[in-house]
């Protein structure tokens, strides 16, 4: 949003707090606002700037950028001349950009000298991941699957992906076009195994180790406690996985 070119940061006085002031700070007023003939102008585009800086600072993440529109509720306000401070307060739900209501504190010199609430659209742009083409249902994500492309997440769900280790090694759940944004629940963990795999059953303690020939019957990951068969005994026992080609026998 463009921003008027009289106006510079000085310096951050306090948390949520900002100083600034006009190369010139004669601007005509309304005379209807008695004492501010000659004072200072806070725009819309003035009140943009202080809430995309404010909030920009508040998420501290510079992966992001933030741009406030459409603000509603406000007026163009007159304050005398003077050092021109201001404080802002938003609610912890920013962070995912929509609708926001703001309140903001302008003081001058240090006096309080107008209060104001406003609601804005708030848009939050960053790179998310997109499956680079096709992906079948339980594809094996590698890395040349994927890209990262700039996006509006205010506009999108709350767990989508912005970091391609969140994805690689893991399987899709469905079929997903290319161009796709990827979210946290369209995947799962691969497994290591699946029903019919051949795998060594371990049975283990400080005393002894006894080893069998098993047979998958449920698919798993690593860590995860599925039934499985020995297949010398013909017995169904549960174990935990441990690797491909390994399962570590309840006991």
């Amino acid at each position: 949003m463009k921003r008027r070119s009289w106006m510079f940061w000085l310096m951050v006085i306090g948390t949520g707090a900002f100083l600034f002031q006009g190369a010139d700070n004669s601007c005509s007023m309304p005379s209807s606002q008695e004492g501010f003939k000659e004072g200072q102008a806070i725009e819309i585009e003035d009140l943009a700037g202080i809430l995309e800086t404010h909030i920009q600072r508040v998420m501290n993440d510079r992966r992001k950028r933030i741009e406030v529109k459409e603000i509603r509720g406000y007026e163009r306000i007159g304050l005398p001349p003077g050092t021109l401070s201001y404080e802002v307060s938003v609610p912890d739900q920013v962070y995912r950009g929509g609708n926001v209501s703001a309140a903001i504190r302008f003081a001058v010199n240090g006096k309080e000298m107008k209060r104001v609430r406003v609601t804005a659209q708030v848009n939050i742009f960053a790179d998310v991941v997109v499956a680079r083409s096709y992906l079948r249902r339980h594809h094996v994500i590698q890395e040349r699957d994927l890209q990262l492309v700039n996006r509006n997440l205010s506009l999108l769900s709350p767990d989508v992906v912005t970091e391609f280790e969140e994805l690689v090694g893991k399987r899709t759940t469905l079929n997903m076009n290319g161009q796709e944004v990827l979210r946290k629940s369209m995947v799962e963990r691969a497994p290591l195994v699946k029903k019919g795999d051949r795998v060594t059953l371990m049975v283990e303690n400080s005393h002894f180790k006894i080893t069998a020939l098993g047979e998958v019957q449920e698919e798993g990951g690593r860590g995860d406690r599925i039934r499985l068969l020995n297949t010398s005994s013909k017995r169904e026992v549960y174990g935990r996985i441990l690797d491909a080609n390994t399962a570590k026998i309840d006991y």
